[in-house]
């Protein structure tokens, strides 16, 4: 398990970006949670959040916090079909609440990621 909470710090996309590098050795990685509420995060570190995701085929919970950042659709996006790919996913918590995710990407978000067998929250 993982967590780790950045909230309100200074960290931006180059950050994000060293954050998911270091995801992507961790591949029996069973629960993850990221905090980047409040910080300068945007659809650049999302993406590198969502390519850092990809190999943690063992992955079972998820919980991240955008609330706050300059995350728009875009990165939202990247991430949802990240994790879309995770097969093994049981439980995803997604807030973007304050974000410039639109409720048509958190709509896209829902469909992408509801299965059976899933709990899913999206805020």
């Amino acid at each position: 398990q993982v967590k780790l909470n950045f909230r309100g710090t200074n960290v931006g996309d180059d950050g994000a970006n060293a954050i998911a590098n270091g995801l992507q050795g961790l591949q029996q990685l069973q629960q993850v949670a990221l905090y980047f509420e409040s910080t300068r995060v945007g659809d650049d570190g999302a993406n590198a959040i969502a390519n850092g995701l990809q190999g943690l085929q063992q992955l079972q919970k998820i919980h991240m916090i955008f609330a706050g950042t300059q995350v728009g659709d875009g990165g939202a996006i990247a991430v949802g079909n990240a994790l879309q790919a995770l097969t093994q996913l049981q439980k995803i918590t997604m807030n973007f609440y304050g974000t410039k995710v639109t409720c048509e990407a958190k709509n896209s978000f829902n469909e992408k990621l509801s299965r059976p067998g899933v709990v899913l929250r999206v805020e």
